[in-house]
């Protein structure tokens, strides 16, 4: 055994000698205890030099040393303290001088005492700044103290080193405590902040990423008419361009001079479709496009970069490279936030009004008396009518709001920290108009040749809107102060076109030059982010920042 003679007496505080006995080790170490000694022994000795001195006496075997001075210190009911050059023993009432600081929001009002605060009950909760003057009495005057007359007079103790601060213009307690008493401050902030009506504060961010990517390479070739063999007997030339239209010439860069034909005249590689005429558009976005007179098709081939041509050889030749390369991206952010009560339906909305027709009136054709239709007349031609016209009109009217709209339920859970949100987000975008009507025409009749020919009296546009909708209804629980992401609403489209000439297009190294490779890829991604927290009706955050050690 080992005798560790301890100063039990006034030197270390006067502490009380332990009681006999001692708790048995943990699992894994021999520890035995001889007990305490009945009495002190006689005179003097130890490092107490006359004071009254407690053996302690343990079997120890296999303890590390801190184990050892632990069980030690508590039969002694002291406790010791790590220095960096020195293990100090203490008496357990020796407060922990080791001090943090910790920062904590609290409202504007929260150091003015209405009738002074005190431990008894006496100390008033914060004063609401929008409260109604009351009409029983005189007022009573406020008083501001400093931050730490009101946490000592909730009881806090501040000893050496301690400090409160208040910052007015951020609303920030700054407190350097001991940990014991910083437990009690959290809890006196806690307790005056949760006796007001806790609201959610809730923010969202719709964040919309669209990206479009077309790429092309190809080639464009013209070959006029040849000899095969020696005899000109045996021609040989390019084909015909079937139902993809005529040439234009200005799809080429060198064109006979005098002759409305490029250079090659005929095609080779006519049926390789290139640009508008490769990437189909979306069925309702090329009625869009129709209605608002940009139609896709015909010749729209994509623009050539360069061009060779042979002009004197025989046969004559000319080909276009065709490439292309586009990238567009957009990104959209909005981020609407409200403030709503615990229970109460709130609804965001950052909107257009976008009003349209919903009902035509017929258009009027009168009979024709008199008068008629002629076509030509006058130098520049044209048509005229003897009679008036009038296409369908809008008739009646209806109100689309379009962009966002959140309608958000918010609900404070039972334990004061979670935040369940039934949440119904809305993204309303207008794509275009449909045209439903049709040209009105009429047989008109040429003044000079006596020939009949159909003329457009009016267009008749009937015009109606497309509008896009992406919507989500579904029920989270988030913590107070965290963010949850509703997914990603995404749409991709990919379209890949690789046109070739048969046996050309597959020789090696050279059939790439009658190959013709078109991809377009559109993307778009809508994410939503929905953020709550609590508020006090100040509107200061019920969590309070974390405090860390100094």
């Amino acid at each position: 055994g080992v005798d560790i003679i301890l100063n039990t007496g006034n030197s270390l505080g006067g502490v009380a000698a332990p009681a006999a006995g001692a708790a048995p080790a943990p699992g894994g170490a021999a520890l035995g205890f001889d007990g305490a000694a009945a009495g002190p022994p006689a005179g003097g000795g130890g490092f107490g030099g006359g004071v009254d001195q407690t053996p302690i006496t343990l079997q120890l075997s296999n303890v590390p040393l801190v184990e050892a001075l632990r069980y030690t210190l508590a039969l002694a009911n002291l406790k010791y303290k790590v220095e960096p050059n020195a293990v100090v023993v203490l008496p357990l009432s020796t407060p922990d001088q080791e001090l943090y600081t910790n920062v904590y929001v609290v409202p504007p009002n929260f150091f003015v005492c209405d009738g002074g605060c005190g431990v008894d009950g006496a100390a008033a909760g914060p004063v609401d700044p929008f409260a109604a003057p009351g009409n029983a009495g005189p007022a009573t005057p406020q008083v501001r103290k400093t931050a730490r007359d009101v946490l000592e007079s909730y009881g806090i103790v501040f000893g050496q080193g301690a400090s409160a601060t208040f910052n007015p213009q951020t609303s920030q307690l700054i407190v350097r405590q001991t940990q014991d008493q910083m437990e009690l401050v959290e809890a006196v902030i806690e307790s005056i902040r949760g006796g007001g009506q806790k609201q959610i504060f809730i923010t969202s961010k719709f964040i919309e990423i669209g990206e479009e990517v077309g790429k092309e390479l190809g080639f464009d070739w013209l070959l006029g008419p040849f000899n095969i063999g020696s005899a000109p007997k045996i021609f040989g030339g390019g084909g015909t361009t079937g139902n993809t239209g005529a040439i234009d010439n200005s799809n080429f860069s060198f064109v006979q001079p005098g002759v409305a034909a490029p250079v090659g005249t005929n095609p080779l590689t006519a049926g390789l479709r290139s640009g508008f005429n490769a990437i189909d558009g979306n069925s309702i976005d090329s009625l869009i496009s129709e209605a608002a007179g940009n139609v896709q098709g015909g010749n729209a081939v994509a623009p050539a970069i360069f061009g060779i041509a042979g002009v004197f050889t025989d046969p004559q030749f000319q080909v276009m490279i065709r490439a292309l390369n586009q990238h567009k991206g957009v990104d959209l952010m909005s981020a609407p936030s409200v403030l709503a009560r615990s229970g109460q339906r709130a609804k965001i909305e950052v909107i257009r009004e976008f009003i349209y027709p919903t009902e035509y009136d017929p258009p009027e054709i009168p009979n024709q008396i008199g008068g008629g239709i002629s076509v030509g007349g006058g130098a520049g031609g044209g048509a005229t009518s003897g009679f008036p016209v009038t296409p369908a009109t809008p008739a009646a009217f209806e109100t689309r709001n379009t962009g966002i709209t959140l309608e958000v339920d918010p609900v404070i859970g039972g334990d004061n920290f979670t935040i369940d949100l039934n949440l119904a987000p809305e993204v309303v975008e207008f794509e275009g108009f449909i045209n439903y009507g049709s040209p009105i025409n009429s047989v008109g009749i040429d003044p000079v040749t006596g020939g009949s020919s159909t003329v457009q009296l009016t267009e008749n546009r009937i015009e109606m809107p497309i509008f896009s909708t992406r919507k989500v209804t579904t029920q989270v629980t988030i913590w107070d102060g965290q963010t949850v992401a509703l997914g990603g609403l995404i749409r991709e489209d990919v379209q890949d076109v690789q046109d070739k000439v048969p046996l050309l297009g597959d020789m090696p190294v050279v059939g790439r030059l009658f190959r013709n490779d078109v991809e377009l890829h559109l993307k778009k991604n809508l994410t939503i982010f929905v953020s709550a927290k609590l508020v006090d009706p100040a509107g200061m955050p019920f969590k309070s920042a974390t405090g860390t050690s100094v």
